[in-house]
């Protein structure tokens, strides 16, 4: 009688693990045939690729085995993709998603993709670089480690030369600005991003965030702007990335605490960042009604269109007057941003103050379209764009042309002082 009970067992179990064997690959073929032609074409050339192709690799004395995430990056960099599409390896995404959150490594230097010039574009809030005084504008010329000291003809080269430098060993770098060298002492190290900092006539502060998603404002640095009418703050805002939310808040209740009820933001080379977090500024700025209100809105090649809107009622009336700035590096979700004040009445030529560039152009960059991040099951994650972003009236896409300003407001760049922000000082004195 035992031995019947042992074989039945025996038996179930064996009948279960086929069953469950053709549960699976009968699930595997019905999503197989689902796919079209064109997914099963992609899907065998890169099983040929990883079973056939043979290529003996000399440093490491064996044949090349490729792996999914080299095929998938290959495969991306030989597509003609826009830019802004790309493909992240586990640790890639990773990093993108601690970068999102505020956490960085480096000096906190950023550059223009369009040339390899060693041009500073930006310096970021809380770096190493801003701490020790650099600002953007300087070209890179040298850096100096352990006594020797690399001459840099272009990004390339201060890449490859930063590279070479162990983590939190001072370096000097040097820096042109029009003309004159400046010697800068750094260490490459780790940093919480700052993205909002407050100046009024009195006093300056560094809004940073002191946890991934618990960003709180703490005193930095004294930068006060003298030339400031006593009611008026300067905020200047770089990124929409999370922990902006809560350094922007703190800013403006710091601004109205001080007596404030007029406000130049800066939004100068803010490269956008995401849409939630544009929902969340976007709040402060529009008068709600205790109702949301459409920010902008996606709209796809396949699917239905997706629409943001203020996340809620947090529009305080002690605000009365506004004054942006922006250039040509104000993009993206920046330019979301100043798409939905216009058309709520808060912003017009005569308060959006643009820097020309050098070919005397006054426009902001003109990003008007929407990325997805698609994690796969492996850890990697491809990033696409998915769709085309239009203002609340569902109609303008500044993509490839920008927003402008009034002519009066169109203002060129001067060595030494802002001239943009002398500009809006002038607006709100009227």
């Amino acid at each position: 009688m035992a031995k019947k009970d042992v074989f039945k067992k025996t038996v179930f179990a064996v009948l279960g693990v086929c069953l469950a064997a053709i549960l699976f690959f009968a699930g595997y073929f019905t999503y197989y045939l689902t796919m079209s032609r064109e997914e099963k074409y992609l899907l065998w050339a890169a099983g040929m690729i990883a079973d056939k192709y043979t290529v003996y690799d000399e440093t490491t004395g064996r044949y090349k085995e490729y792996t999914a995430e080299e095929l998938i990056k290959a495969l991306v960099a030989g597509l003609p993709l826009d830019r802004y599409s790309a493909f992240y390896s586990e640790k890639e995404y990773a990093d993108v998603v601690a970068t999102s959150h505020g956490n960085q490594f480096g000096v906190g230097l950023t550059f223009s993709s369009a040339s390899d010039e060693a041009v500073i574009f930006s310096v970021i809030g809380n770096s190493p670089a801003e701490r020790a005084g650099i600002v953007a504008g300087g070209r890179i010329t040298a850096l100096e480690y352990g006594g020797e000291q690399r001459e840099i003809n272009g990004y390339s080269a201060f890449a490859a030369a930063l590279s070479a430098v162990p983590a939190n060993e001072p370096f000097d770098l040097y820096i042109t600005y029009n003309g004159e060298p400046v010697r800068y002492e750094l260490r490459r190290e780790s940093f919480k991003e700052s993205y909002v900092r407050y100046a009024d006539s009195g006093t300056g502060y560094v809004f940073r965030a002191e946890g991934a998603n618990e960003p709180t404002g703490t005193q930095a640095e004294e930068k006060r702007i003298a030339e400031l009418a006593e009611n008026t703050a300067y905020i200047a805002f770089s990124s929409f990335m999370y922990p902006a939310v809560g350094q922007f808040a703190d800013a403006l209740e710091f601004m109205f605490a001080r007596g404030k009820s007029a406000l130049v933001l800066d939004l100068r080379n803010n490269g956008g960042g995401y849409m939630d977090v544009l929902t969340e500024i976007a709040s402060y700025f529009i008068p709600s009604g205790k109702r949301v209100n459409l920010v902008a809105s996606a709209k796809p090649k396949r699917g239905a269109e997706e629409k943001f809107y203020t996340s809620a009622d947090r529009y305080d009336a002690r605000l009365k007057e506004l004054v942006i700035l922006a250039n040509d590096g104000t993009a993206s979700a920046a330019e979301c941003l100043i798409g939905a004040l216009q058309y709520y009445g808060m912003a017009d030529g005569g308060n959006i103050v643009i820097t020309k560039n050098a070919d005397g152009r006054a426009r902001t960059f003109g990003k008007g379209i929407m990325q997805t991040t698609y994690v796969s099951n492996w850890g990697g994650a491809l990033k696409l764009t998915t769709a085309y972003v239009y203002q609340p009236d569902g109609e303008t896409c500044i993509h490839g042309t920008g927003i402008g300003t009034a002519a009066e407001n169109e203002i060129a760049p001067v060595a030494g002082k802002d001239a943009e922000l002398l500009r809006a000082i002038e607006i709100l004195k009227g």
